[in-house]
């Protein structure tokens, strides 16, 4: 069980070391908080459409 939660941590790790990689670059961050930025408008739109 311990090897198998140090291969997620390492994983995790890699992971969140190549996406810091890939939002360095201008045109992606732009891109990635555009692609945020219309989902959390759609997540607020259906929590106030369900209210």
């Amino acid at each position: 069980m311990d090897m198998l939660i140090g291969v997620a941590y390492w994983f995790a790790l890699v992971v969140v070391a190549r996406l810091r990689a890939l939002l360095s670059r201008p045109t992606i961050r732009h891109r990635w908080e555009l692609t945020m930025g219309w989902l959390f408008s759609a997540i607020g739109v259906s929590v106030a459409a369900a209210a």
